[in-house]
């Protein structure tokens, strides 16, 4: 770049070397709202899932899931923990395991393995229906509250309402199950 305005060279020298520290600063100016933008950008940007047996879009923000995805994952996890026969209970406890966070597997894993053999050994049939799901996303705690009953072969054993609390986590956009307790009233 060679300017030729005036008619010393020293003088086109200077009015190159401030064209080029102008030039310099724009760029860097250029860059700085750029990255401000592209951090915005990272910072607003969602996924959207749509993962089978869920019939809405899920949205995450920040890492974050919408309320409505954990309302379904809650949904699936009542049904999977709550509702079983001696013919399905080992096999809906073990997809409800794969909702555990790994620190909580080992214990969880024990206790839902238990109950798999004792509803296997003793030939009850236990049936969930959820009425109300309460979500505190602050605390990350959900409330499930519905009408169980419990049959041996075809006699009805015990009916009643039960609540369970589950508490979650999530990690890296993954939802974790912490645990899952039936509420003492």
């Amino acid at each position: 770049m060679h300017t030729s305005i005036f008619l010393q060279k020293t003088s086109n020298l200077f009015t190159e070397n401030r064209l080029l520290k102008f030039v310099i600063v724009v760029l860097a100016m250029a860059m700085v709202v750029n990255s401000i933008l592209v951090s915005r950008a990272i910072k607003y940007q969602r996924v959207i899932l749509i993962p089978p047996k869920i019939t809405g879009t899920i949205e995450f923000v920040e890492g974050k899931p919408s309320d409505q995805y954990i309302r379904d994952l809650a949904r699936r996890m009542v049904s999977l923990a709550a509702t079983y026969s001696p013919a399905t209970a080992r096999n809906q406890f073990d997809e409800f395991l794969g909702f555990y966070a790994p620190d909580a597997y080992p214990e969880a894993a024990k206790a839902w393995y238990a109950l798999a053999g004792r509803v296997e050994e003793s030939q009850v049939s236990t049936v969930f229906y959820l009425r109300n799901l309460i979500l505190d996303s602050k605390s990350q705690r959900l409330e499930l509250s519905g009408d169980q009953r419990q049959f041996a072969e075809d006699r009805l054993i015990e009916s009643g309402r039960k609540t369970y609390e589950a508490r979650y986590r999530i990690e890296d956009g993954r939802f974790f199950l912490i645990s899952f307790l039936e509420k003492r009233s």
